[in-house]
């Protein structure tokens, strides 16, 4: 079978001539920080699922009943988590990317509002919280479709922006087909964006991070906020040091249900103060930086 042509593997990348980055004013890293929105997006069987969301603080349920208790560990995140984490923000002054799932803005139509309200970015992270490759073409092409019109519906104004749970190799010709997308984060093999060729159009990446995601404190990586707070500050600190030469991007990826708990929110508020300690530091939303890299890097200039 033929790859597509955006799904051919590269190892090379930009090499060791990567393009001279320049941050507006003059930033040494932008940061990047992203709030998963999921819950209400789940697997569940009471909306048809073979099996409950796998996916969570508990051993994964092997029977097709419903998990009250993954339910309601998700129904804390939209609860009470994206109040706690909404707050940080702005007592902290930063704006940020929500990946958020279109039923799950549906289930917290206030939320929803809210996130938009305050200045930052809702990037479409499917209708459903499931994996794209599960599906046809069809069906990945009804979640988009679904997607857009539940976060336009519900903010105002239409998400400009993709990142699902696992993409199938169908995904990215169909946000190209749809439109209305700028950008991608589907994938996490660089710092810095760039472009892809989909069905002979130029189409915009900007990475994301497997890493600096709270998710490790479900897979043991990070055991207290204090692991989680040090691996971050860290990982800043390298690419604040190598932005003297040529300034990156840093990801951090969160979660409502996650890094909004009392002991764990601490971490997120730790770092932020860190970096906002250092000047030249870019705290940036999706859709800035890929507009930013859209008009002073485009496809077209070699």
């Amino acid at each position: 079978m033929k790859i597509p042509e955006n799904l051919e593997r590269d190892f090379i990348g930009y090499g060791n001539n990567p393009p001279k980055v320049e941050w507006p004013n003059k930033a040494k890293i932008a940061v990047q920080l992203v709030v998963n929105f999921e819950e209400g997006a789940e697997n569940s069987v009471l909306k048809g699922d073979k099996m409950p969301e796998q996916i969570g603080d508990f051993p994964p349920m092997d029977l097709p009943l419903r998990d009250l208790g993954l339910e309601s560990v998700f129904e804390y995140g939209s609860r009470v988590g994206i109040w706690r984490m909404l707050d940080l923000f702005d007592r902290e002054g930063i704006k940020v990317t929500f990946y958020a799932c279109g039923e799950a803005l549906e289930a917290n139509s206030l939320a929803a509002k809210e996130i938009v309200k305050r200045g930052h970015e809702i990037c479409s992270h499917g209708y459903r919280w499931y994996d794209h490759f599960r599906w046809n073409e069809e069906q990945s092409r009804e979640d988009i479709r679904k997607a857009v019109e539940a976060i336009t519906r519900l903010t105002g104004s239409r998400p400009v922006g993709w990142y699902c749970r696992e993409p199938g190799m169908q995904v990215r010709r169909l946000l190209v087909e749809e439109g209305g997308f700028i950008y991608d984060s589907d994938v996490y093999n660089d710092e810095i964006p760039y472009y892809v060729k989909v069905e002979g159009k130029d189409h915009l990446i900007v990475p994301y991070t497997s890493d600096c995601n709270d998710f490790h404190y479900l897979t043991g990586k990070f055991n207290t906020s204090e692991s989680f707070f040090q691996y971050l500050k860290d990982s800043f600190d390298v690419l604040y040091s190598e932005g003297a030469k040529n300034p990156k991007m840093m990801s951090i990826g969160t979660h409502t249900r996650i890094s909004s708990k009392p002991g764990r929110i601490v971490a997120l508020e730790r770092f932020i103060k860190h970096a906002k300690s250092f000047p030249n530091v870019w705290f940036a939303r999706r859709d800035e930086i890929a507009k930013w890299w859209l008009k002073n890097y485009p496809p077209d200039a070699g």
